[in-house]
């Protein structure tokens, strides 16, 4: 097959979720023989392509430009979501225009705001790579007793409305969890949707020997995201006061991009410190004992655990940060439920250097039988194929 991918951007350093998974399943779909090319807004840097073969590869015109290419037939409501979206109707031709350009059979949009995109694709499987259910995602982050959250309902309702607006023009919906999957098919009435899992590239991201920092844990992630943000104020709050009273000289060190106000208020003080924007995490979160991922909100698969894993990292989590993965169980992970489970995790981990050189091996182990790109790239063609298929006939 021939795939036209969109997506807004594809940054370097890989900062989100959708960077990852978006270049990460081009090229896995290339090695099992497909094409691949790339619409975006603007020139991806040469690093954010590197070893990707594409063969199609254009930017949007600029806004404003003459509209050049199908014109989009929208119903009302997805017309009143293209404008909610700020999404000029001249690049909406332009996906439409550059699908038949590269004689693509599938345009793959990816991320949140995409769907609009769809609007001037005739005669092609027209997919989402969602990852996420965005209605629910933002439902799992409202806390009755936190007003700050209420917010979160509005969004859960508006991403609902917009999912089920153009339930008519999507062939297939790729997710990363089977929770993702029911609600989908719940919020958006969406039937064409494969549960296509996060995989991780075991080769970058592998165990290096470093130097380790004594009673030293780590967090990373996108800083202005919402479940991220929730993980770091619950961790630091109920379970690190725990810690620094049995452990006085113990450290917990955040790494991520675009940290809001609320992130930076956490650290800064008793042994918490926040290095942002770090290009390459790798050596950084090697220096560190454990890995910690204390979620309490959202969905999907959390790249950054099958990152850990790779990595040889022991890990300690929560519930929530096993959603979407397979056979976790495997992974050698010690899953914590209470603040005083946390702590009592942390110290036994940090005092006990073969306990840890155990649990990292078995993550790795675990990371590679389960998670790999080319198993998901694999799913995600059957779906493409079946819908192909029915498109033909």
């Amino acid at each position: 097959m021939r795939l036209l991918f969109v997506k807004d951007s594809l940054s370097w350093p890989r900062s989100s979720g959708h960077d990852v998974h978006c270049f990460h399943m081009m090229q896995a779909l290339t090695r099992l023989g497909h094409e691949v090319g790339l619409l975006t807004a603007a020139d991806p840097l040469p690093e954010a392509v590197a070893g990707l073969p594409l063969s199609f590869q254009r930017t949007f015109p600029k806004r404003g430009e003459p509209a050049d290419g199908p014109v989009p037939n929208y119903r009302w409501l997805q017309r009143k979501f293209q404008g909610y979206w700020g999404i000029d109707e001249n690049r909406v031709r332009c996906v439409g225009q550059s699908a038949l350009d590269m004689g693509a059979d599938g345009v793959v949009v990816v991320g949140l705001n995409v769907l609009p995109y769809l609007g001037a694709v005739k005669g092609k499987l027209r997919v989402w790579y969602a990852a996420d259910e965005w209605a629910w995602h933002h439902t799992s982050q409202v806390r009755l007793f936190q007003r700050h959250t209420w917010g979160e309902f509005k969004q859960a309702l508006v991403k609902g409305l917009y999912e089920r607006a153009y339930r008519s023009m999507l062939d297939r919906v790729w997710v990363v969890t089977n929770a993702d999957r029911r609600a989908m098919r719940l919020v958006a009435g969406v039937r064409g949707i494969d549960v296509v899992p996060n995989g991780v590239d075991a080769e970058h991201f592998k165990p290096q020997d470093v130097p380790q920092r004594e009673r030293s844990c780590t967090f990373w992630g996108r800083l202005d995201f919402g479940p991220n943000v929730q993980a770091l104020e619950w961790f630091c709050g109920k379970v690190w006061p725990r810690v620094r009273a049995a452990h006085p000289d113990a450290t917990f060190t955040v790494y991520g991009f675009s940290p809001t106000p609320a992130v930076r208020a956490l650290v800064g003080r008793d042994g918490i410190e926040l290095i942002p924007d770090l290009p390459d995490l790798r050596p950084a979160v090697a220096s560190h004992q454990v890995v910690v991922f204390p979620f309490v909100s959202g969905g999907g698969i959390k790249n950054k655990f099958l990152e850990a894993a790779a990595m040889g990292k022991p890990i300690v989590c929560s519930s929530v940060a096993l959603n979407g993965l397979r056979s976790p169980s495997e992974s050698g992970t010690r899953l914590a439920k209470s603040p005083e489970d946390w702590a009592g995790a942390l110290s036994e981990l940090w005092s006990d250097a073969g306990k840890r050189a155990a649990a990292g091996t078995a993550a790795r182990a675990w990371v590679v039988r389960h998670h790999s790109w080319d198993t998901a790239a694999r799913t995600a063609s059957e779906g493409l194929e079946q819908s192909l298929a029915v498109l033909k006939k």
